[in-house]
């Protein structure tokens, strides 16, 4: 069943205007033409129609997908699709508006965001320059009392 829907995206594509630039982006990247739905195939419909931008988009997509392995995204078709609605956010939203749909609004930024940016890996830190020198095979400390007093129990347990 995967491979009808490949073919009929296919068969979709071969007389576009920006068929070319779908080539050049399946050959540069890990993008297959069966990874742009109907909704992707939609949108630069709409983008050539309305300023002969579709190869324009296609080498958005392929900067975007630049160096990037196909096991990267478990959803190729909704990851192409939403690098599409980066390329030119007006030209979404209009295309939205001509289908009579309504524009769903960008996610609101929330405490939960920031908080998030300041945490590791990405949070500043600076490394303790007063901490022991790390030796191999030799013990970062002495041990304290209540060990040295358990293992000399043990040496008069196993004396006996």
């Amino acid at each position: 069943m995967g491979r009808a829907k490949a073919e009929s995206t296919k068969d979709a594509l071969k007389d576009k205007e920006y068929k070319d630039g779908i080539d050049d982006l399946a050959k540069a990247t890990v993008v297959k033409p069966g990874d742009l739905d109907e909704k992707a195939v939609k949108y630069l419909d709409f983008v050539q129609a309305n300023g002969g931008r579709g190869n324009e988009a296609c080498a958005y997509l392929k900067g975007a997908l630049e160096g990037m392995s196909r096991d990267h995204v478990s959803n190729w078709k909704a990851y192409v699709y939403t690098l599409l609605r980066g390329f030119d956010e007006e030209a979404y939203k209009q295309m939205k508006i001509s289908e009579g749909k309504k524009v769903r609004p960008a996610r609101a930024k929330t405490e939960k965001d920031k908080e998030k940016k300041d945490k590791f890996p990405t949070k500043q830190f600076e490394f303790n320059a007063g901490a022991a020198e790390f030796v191999p095979g030799q013990s970062w400390s002495a041990p304290p009392g209540g060990e040295k007093k358990a293992d000399e129990a043990e040496a008069k347990a196993e004396a006996k």
